[in-house]
């Protein structure tokens, strides 16, 4: 599937808008839940990890 750099642009700052999200809820969850701080900090990790993909050009399909 592929997609515009457009469509990119838009799926990375979802995934940045989603993990300063995690953030703010992470502020809240801390004096609460230490096993649901850690499981916010991974859920954080893996938003970052999609946003550091998407910021990576797309490979090209004819490579392959």
């Amino acid at each position: 599937m592929t997609i515009s750099e457009s469509e990119r642009v838009g799926l990375r700052r979802e995934a940045y808008d989603l993990k300063e999200q995690a953030v703010n809820l992470l502020i809240r969850v801390t004096p609460v839940d230490a096993d649901a701080v850690q499981a916010m900090i991974r859920a954080r990790s893996a938003l970052f990890e999609v946003w550091t993909i998407l910021c990576a050009p797309p490979e090209d399909e004819e490579d392959h």
